[in-house]
């Protein structure tokens, strides 16, 4: 028993048996707390819609920035030209502070601008119609034309006729002799040949080539400068074909000459000066053959200058096509592109104040070459200051461009405000401290001279707003997912009725539809 009660001495007596007692007992009194708050009953009260003022804002913080970039660059690369501003200096908005070496650029501008006034003045024509000077030069040659083509086919018949006396005559001096009874259906061969082929061969074309001369005179007697164009040119195809006729003759006969023998009535220097006689008339009729030949060629150079000089007026005449002006109007179109691209090129190798400022740094001299986007002059605007904050999502579609906003600057404490409104709202998704956002950028109402680029600004933005909203405390709605609901007074005790909100704001919310000023609302608060 003695043991038992010095063990329980010096348990009790060792500082870690009253630590753990210690922790023991707090683990005790902070279950019995927590279970006192777990199951305590909430204040209950009711509250009646109040029909009041109520706003709704969205905060943000950022930091006062220029509203124009401060550091104004080239955008092309070049030698420099001249600089016009020093440090220190007011410029005013427009005006050029600095530029490159133009002068490559500027040649290739007037040669742009003359290249699109052509290209205007070629439209103009075009749309305006033809010109009577053009219209008569191009009368002018279509009667050329006419007339080089009347003029050929009159000449067309005195040709055949030609061609046809030179057939005719050529045939009766160099062959009659050759024959006996010529200029009948029936000649014979006045000599002998070694092959009796070629005897027959000759007299059939005889009486074929006279057959042949027959037909061709009456055509020919037929033929005036009267005659219609298609009837000339019906005579001439023939009269080729004749003198065809009559070149074969010639072969034919050459090839009797050729095994002829001499006899009492042609002796052998008559039949060699016959066989001369006969191809000089071959060639004779080679020649006449080609001559009429190059009128055939002349008549269809001659109607085709016709066509092409008829269709020139009648397209002068006609004016231009929709089509056409459509075509010119793209060449004026690409013409102005290369004016504009000209000019892009001239502005950013020109820097000009986009703002009106003092020039705070010059970074470039002249004679130095540079690279694009090298920063030339550097300018504090005049302008007034802003601030670019993000918000969330659902907060961006609660906004738009000039709602106003309260701004305090962590510079001056919260009970100095800067009014400032909304000047731009991205629609477009960015990334701020590592999340998802959408920028809004704010200007500032003045030019406060107590506001600094730099600065961390705290905004309170107006997003809704309302004089006579019938609203509830915000403790007194109950939200179960996308259900929003009230607990309402009535006779068998509370009933739970759906409630549309409209504007939310810091601790009442705009009760659209669901309850009335007469409802009596439980509000619960812990």
């Amino acid at each position: 028993m003695q043991n038992k009660s010095f063990l329980s001495r010096e348990v009790l007596a060792h500082p870690l048996s009253f630590i753990s007692f210690g922790v023991v007992g707090l683990i005790a009194v902070g279950g019995f707390v927590y279970y006192a708050l777990a199951t305590r009953t909430p204040n209950q009260s009711w509250v009646s819609p109040i029909v009041r003022p109520i706003v709704e804002t969205v905060t943000a913080s950022g930091t006062v920035e220029p509203a124009q970039n401060p550091n104004l660059a080239f955008q092309s690369g070049g030698k420099v030209a001249v600089v016009n501003v020093s440090v220190g200096q007011t410029v005013s908005q427009g005006q050029r502070l600095a530029s490159l070496d133009l002068s490559a650029l500027s040649a290739a501008r007037a040669q742009a601008v003359a290249n699109l006034n052509a290209q205007k003045a070629q439209l103009a024509q075009l749309q305006v119609g033809p010109r009577t000077v053009d219209v008569t030069a191009k009368q002018t040659t279509v009667d050329q034309a006419n007339a080089t083509l009347t003029n050929l086919y009159s000449s067309i018949p005195a040709n055949i006729a030609q061609a046809y006396d030179k057939s005719f005559s050529g045939v009766s001096g160099a062959t009659d002799v050759l024959f006996s009874q010529p200029n009948t259906t029936n000649p014979t061969l006045a000599f002998s040949t070694t092959n009796s082929q070629t005897a027959v061969d000759a007299t059939t074309a005889r009486t074929t080539v006279n057959t042949e001369l027959a037909t061709w005179e009456h055509e020919t007697n037929t033929l005036t400068n009267a005659s219609t164009p298609q009837t000339i040119e019906e005579a001439l195809a023939r009269s080729i074909t004749h003198l065809s006729v009559v070149r074969s003759y010639c072969d034919t006969l050459l090839k009797a000459l050729s095994s002829a023998t001499p006899s009492g009535a042609l002796s052998q220097s008559t039949l060699t000066a016959a066989q001369t006689s006969v191809g000089g008339l071959r060639d004779s009729v080679n020649g006449q053959i080609l001559s009429l030949q190059s009128l055939q060629q002349q008549l269809t150079s001659s109607k085709l200058a016709v066509r092409s000089a008829t269709d020139a007026l009648n397209q002068v005449t006609a004016g231009a096509t929709p089509e056409a002006i459509a075509a010119q109007q793209a060449q004026v179109a690409a013409a102005q592109a290369n004016v504009e691209n000209v000019d892009a090129q001239i502005a950013n190798s020109t820097v000009v104040a986009p703002f009106t400022g003092t020039v705070t740094s010059v970074a470039v001299k002249s004679g130095q070459i540079v690279g694009p986007n090298t920063v030339a002059v550097s300018l504090t605007p005049e302008s007034t200051l802003q601030v670019e904050v993000y918000v969330s999502e659902i907060d961006m579609a609660k906004l738009s461009v000039g709602a106003s906003a309260d701004v305090t600057l962590d510079a001056y404490g919260s009970s100095r405000i800067f009014p400032a409104h909304i000047v731009t709202i991205d629609h477009s998704r960015s990334t701020a401290n590592g999340t998802s956002a959408y920028k809004v950028t704010l200007q500032f109402a003045s030019n406060d001279p107590a506001i600094a680029t730099g600065m961390t600004a705290n905004a309170s933005i107006l997003a809704a707003s309302k004089t006579g909203a019938l609203t509830l405390p915000r403790s007194a709605i109950i939200e179960n997912g996308t259900n929003t609901f009230v607990l309402v007074s009535s006779g068998s005790g509370t009933t739970q009725r759906p409630v549309t909100l409209g504007i939310v704001g810091t601790s009442t919310v705009e009760i659209v539809s669901g309850v009335t000023a007469d409802d009596k609302v439980l509000m619960q608060t812990n």
